[in-house]
């Protein structure tokens, strides 16, 4: 443990030593992509390490964040989101499908695409590139490049190419997509797809509710999965405090699967710090041969997040199994995170 916190120190000093030398100007002060548009670097270092085997794996990771909304005269015309980041796993025994092996370096896309909103003020909208799949919890938080996530494990797909139609209604939000399903690169072997969509009260109240449903064919690693979900998710905000819940049920290579989750976040009023627990339920039926049997596994998770106002952002979270099973495992990890945006 000792080696952690001496790694962790090692990664802080030099990102200190990094961007002491740096000098940008701000997102408002800055002409480069002219009016109504802002731009960032972002620089995260983190640390996996497992605590059952004590082994630990590294994921480096910098890229630009840009945002612009175009306008005419009289309205705005549509908004550009364009995310590349280059990614650099190290040691990681089981990399993500977008990567080749344990030690590798890709071109990654968080989100890149434009949504054109110049048709009815908001209310029905074009979206084109890559985004987020509209589907549960995810579809109203930004958890790109933290700690905290929520269930997208379940679906296999978390971002993906494609088309959306998305709106602001007086009361309710929606968005449907149809998308490649082969997430990072768009790919054509099997011919994967995926059609999702979320129907949600307005995520402005302190009551948000939503239904959710994602089908089709996932590609990983040149191999099609079969995926169904449907879900529901609430959320309720009281002050400080933030409540959430998620459940799906479906089924993942035709075999029935039953997913859910809980969360509770408290953030202090400046918004700079907050802290969380999430506890998460997976069933999944398994056909041995004789008959069909399900295993069911679950987990809690603890974490922590500090954003400061000079562009650092540190995190550490913890996750440990209450229960696991021969086919879904859960690695006892702890996650520490420095994330850096000039």
């Amino acid at each position: 443990m000792n080696k952690i916190f001496l790694a962790l120190l090692l990664i802080i000093q030099t990102y200190l030593l990094l961007f002491s030398q740096l000098s940008f100007a701000s997102p408002e002060e800055s002409d480069f992509l002219g009016k109504n548009s802002r731009w960032t670097i972002d620089a995260s270092t983190r640390l996996t390490h497992n605590t059952d085997t004590n082994h630990n794996s590294f994921q480096h990771v910098i890229g630009i964040d840009i945002h612009k909304v175009f306008s005419g005269e009289t309205a705005d015309i549509g908004t550009l989101l364009f995310q590349p980041y280059i990614v650099k796993i190290n040691n990681n025994n089981n990399p993500p499908f977008t990567f080749d092996h344990g030690n590798d370096t890709q071109l990654t896309w968080r989100i890149a695409n434009f949504n054109y909103t110049g048709l009815s003020q908001g209310q029905f909208n074009i979206k084109v590139g890559h985004f987020e799949i509209p589907y549960g919890l995810e579809h109203d938080t930004d958890t790109n490049g933290t700690l905290r996530q929520f269930t997208f494990n379940d679906r296999g797909r978390k971002t993906d190419w494609g088309v959306s139609i998305n709106g602001i209604l007086p009361q309710f939000e929606y968005e449907i997509a149809l998308t490649r399903g082969s997430g990072n690169e768009i790919k054509s072997q099997g011919n994967p797809h995926v059609f999702s969509g979320r129907i949600g009260t307005s995520s402005n109240k302190n009551i948000v509710a939503g239904v959710s449903w994602f089908t089709g064919d996932v590609l990983n690693r040149n191999v099609i999965t079969e995926r169904q979900k449907f879900g529901i998710d609430l959320s309720y905000y009281y002050y400080q405090w933030q409540f959430k819940a998620e459940s799906s049920i479906g089924s993942t290579a035709k075999n029935d699967t039953l997913n859910a989750l809980i969360e509770t976040l408290w953030m202090n009023p400046r918004e700079t710090l907050s802290t969380y627990v999430q506890i998460g339920y997976q069933s999944t039926e398994v056909d041995n041969g004789i008959s069909n049997a399900t295993q069911s596994t679950s987990y809690w998770l603890a974490g922590v997040q500090w954003v400061g106002q000079n562009g650092f952002d540190i995190s550490a979270q913890y996750k440990h199994k209450l229960k696991d099973t021969d086919i879904i495992e859960i690695d006892p990890v702890l996650n520490i995170q420095i994330r850096y945006r000039i």
